[in-house]
């Protein structure tokens, strides 16, 4: 089986290479470019067309649902993971409707982490079990 190729957009450099190394350490995962905004992640697409995105929301120059739209009329078939801090249903719902294949929280564990991955790579979607609650109580 190839290996999941993964970008990692995140205007954090200690939160990208945190993210790396938990990506890394999963069977069939390579991470094949990083960014620090929503410009360079489109940059990182086209030069190395990933399978999956893992993005950050909250980016100058681009913001990550910006950017999450452009990778998705582009390049419909590259699956984006928003990776965030932020709870708020708005967040979700702009994500969501923006084309993003889910939504994790940055407090997730190892474990969520990689089940993220993996359903978001069945073609199915991923919430975060606070966001899925959120969600459904709304």
């Amino acid at each position: 089986m190839k290996p999941i190729r993964i970008v990692l957009a995140d205007d954090h450099a200690l939160v990208r290479a945190s993210i790396r190394t938990l990506c890394e350490s999963l069977d069939g995962v390579t991470v094949v470019a990083e960014a620090a905004d929503g410009n360079q992640a489109l940059e990182m697409v086209k030069a190395h067309h990933p399978d999956l995105v893992l993005m950050d929301i909250t980016m100058k120059t681009l913001n990550g649902l910006e950017a999450t739209a452009q990778i998705k009329r582009e390049f419909p078939q590259v699956r984006v993971l928003i990776v965030s801090m932020h709870t708020a249903e708005n967040y979700v719902r702009q994500a969501l409707k923006v084309g993003a294949a889910g939504y994790l929280l940055k407090d997730a564990v190892v474990l969520e982490l990689e089940t993220a991955i993996t359903v978001v790579m069945r073609g199915e979607v991923y919430l975060s079990p606070q966001i899925s609650r959120q969600m459904v109580q709304s």
